[in-house]
């Protein structure tokens, strides 16, 4: 009775899931436009239930919401000829494959007998045997006993029963195995499945899959916690009625999962100046643009559970809110890290009257304590620019670089624009005459002069998941460990921003455990440079990502996103080091730039 499991598309549960192999409506003839639901998303299997009644084949639940005219001739078989016109024989553009599974209400032969008749003169259309593109029927309900198979059309299938001891030939008529999921479990698909329930359900499916067929569950929950339990335990169709959802559950899931590729090791900080009251002498703000604290503990669970950002004692929150939003952009954001002060979205560097504030490399130098930039952004970015720049326009992208001739700024690092670029002779010439100088390599940096202003572009190189900020952020510190025992940093991870704005999860993870990589290098500075506070925090979160499932074991990840935009939620603010505790509770985003220029200033 075993057979092979070669050759009948058996999903396993290594391969993907996706909607035109797994996706079953259940009850479809419920919804408000039955089968185009369905098909409209391409779904694998739609289920039918049927009555015979008057030679008619009708359409229905029960016998009593029989209505005139809700046939399966009207409601299945004519839309789908239509399609089959329209797609030139192809049941969907892409070549994916369809069955039906028809239910038998009544009297099982005779209805089947009904069905039979009905689909003679389109029989070519079912028969899977002549033609593996032609739509699937496979029967269920009041079937014929198995040893009545051959005696009807080989174009339908069966749906099998466990309690079933089916002979090799009748096997091959099996299209797949179904079962009451209450006879499992009682779970109703929120939290999670009990283990001895779950061992059930797993049992059944292993046995069915020896088998080598696929299974399905009726009476199951119809939720997005129950399909990725049920993906995980191997279900091959995931019963549903609510097709829209499943669909766009299925189709992002690739979108929204990430498996480890890789774990790095987490700094074990010595916590010997953590907390403690003395003077502040160098402050590196960390800024991981986009990242709420889910995807925080996204990295952390690919990682095992663990990161240097888990390592902080003092955390405290930041309200976001800009002055004329609920929710903020970065250059507001960033803004009032800089300056102190909240502002109007997309205002660069000034008050929410156009005016300009004063920022903190421009606030410091008067203190005699210089200032470096550092970001994996174009470093006319919103948030960069937030530090050296005054605009009320965060787009003005060549006033903003413009502006850079005006800034105390000792080091600038991060990705080009065209208004900064080599051939830019107008304010390259500007520029040189101000004593500064425009490298391309980081490494030729630590060679210049320390009289010099450098600017810097370097980027990132995805083809060899080069993450230059790593690299720049040591370079940075020995430059500026040069400029004198004082200095402030700003360093922005940007890219996680554009994980959250295009909703990709990886790219979230990925950007983050190298901003995590850094912040591990920074604990490690502080702890042999004392006087250093290191302070790590976002301009605001994007993507409104809820985290659905994960394994730090096994290092995966499953969440959704509920928006691409910018969110309104609080953000984790973590600090490191001397005067570590101005930075705990419940704070403005402008009391971050307050704080920070209120330690250096005591100096």
């Amino acid at each position: 009775m075993m057979c092979s499991l070669a050759g009948i598309g058996l999903l396993t549960h290594a391969q993907q899931y996706s909607v035109n192999k797994n996706a079953h409506s259940h009850n479809d003839y419920l919804q408000a436009q039955p089968f185009y639901t369905a098909y409209a998303n391409s779904f694998a299997s739609i289920e039918i239930d049927v009555f015979l009644k008057n030679d008619s084949l009708y359409v229905a639940h029960d016998a009593q919401e029989i209505k005139p005219g809700h046939t399966i001739q009207n409601l299945y078989l004519k839309p789908l000829l239509q399609e089959l016109s329209l797609q030139k024989g192809k049941i969907y553009p892409d070549g994916g494959k369809l069955q039906f599974l028809i239910d038998l209400k009544t009297k099982g032969e005779p209805t089947l007998r009904a069905l039979e008749k009905q689909l003679a003169p389109i029989r070519a259309y079912f028969d899977v045997n002549q033609r593996p593109e032609a739509v699937r029927l496979v029967i269920s309900g009041d079937m014929p006993s198995p040893d009545r198979f051959k005696q009807f059309d080989s174009i339908f299938f069966f749906d099998g029963r466990a309690n079933i001891d089916y002979s090799t030939e009748q096997l091959q008529r099996i299209a797949f195995y179904s079962a009451p999921f209450q006879a499992f479990s009682v779970w109703n698909g929120l939290g999670r499945i009990t283990e001895p329930e779950r061992q059930k359900v797993k049992v059944f499916v292993d046995s069915i899959h020896r088998l080598g067929k696929p299974v399905r569950f009726w009476g199951c929950p119809d939720t997005k916690t129950a399909w990725q339990a049920f993906i995980k335990l191997g279900v091959d169709y995931l019963n549903t009625d609510s097709p829209n959802t499943l669909a766009t559950f299925l189709n992002k899931y690739s979108a929204n999962s990430y498996t480890r590729k890789g774990k790095h090791e987490v700094y074990q900080p010595t916590y010997e100046y953590d907390g403690v009251e003395g003077k502040v002498k160098k402050v590196i703000l960390l800024i991981s643009d986009g990242a709420g604290f889910n995807q925080q503990w996204a990295a952390a669970t690919i990682n095992g559970g663990q990161l240097n950002m888990t390592k902080f004692k003092h955390i405290g929150f930041q309200n976001t809110t800009p002055a004329d939003d609920y929710n903020t952009d970065s250059a507001a954001g960033a803004t009032a890290f800089a300056t102190g002060e909240k502002t109007r979205n997309r205002y660069i560097g000034n008050d929410s009257t156009g005016k300009a504030l004063p920022n903190l490399p421009e606030r410091l130098i008067d203190l005699n304590i210089p200032s470096a930039l550092l970001t994996n952004d174009k470093l006319t970015g919103a948030t960069p620019s937030s530090f050296y720049a005054h605009q009320s326009e965060r787009d003005h992208s060549v006033a903003i670089a413009y502006d850079i001739m005006n800034s105390p700024v000792k080091l600038f690092i991060g990705g080009g624009h065209p208004a900064l670029a080599a051939d830019s002779s107008k304010l390259k010439q500007q520029l040189i005459g101000k004593n500064t100088l425009i490298q391309d390599n980081l490494r030729d940096i630590e060679a210049i002069p320390m009289d010099k202003q450098v600017i810097c572009f370097a980027q990132d190189n995805p083809a060899t998941d080069y993450h230059m900020l790593e690299d720049a952020f040591e370079i940075a510190l020995r430059r500026m460990d040069k400029e004198g025992d004082d200095f402030f940093m700003m360093v922005e991870g940007a890219k996680i921003d554009g994980g959250g704005h295009s909703n990709k999860i990886a790219q979230c993870i990925e950007e983050y455990l190298s901003f995590d990589r850094l912040l591990g290098k920074a604990l490690q500075y502080a702890d042999t440079h004392e006087g250093t506070l290191i302070v790590v925090t976002s301009d605001h979160e994007t993507g409104g990502l809820v985290l659905v499932d994960g394994d730090a074991k096994k290092g995966f990840v499953l969440g959704e996103f509920i928006t691409n935009d910018h969110t309104g939620a609080p953000i984790p603010v973590y600090s490191y080091g001397v005067g570590a505790t101005d930075f705990t509770g419940f704070m403005q985003n402008s009391d971050i730039g307050k704080r920070i220029f209120k330690r250096l200033a005591e100096n």
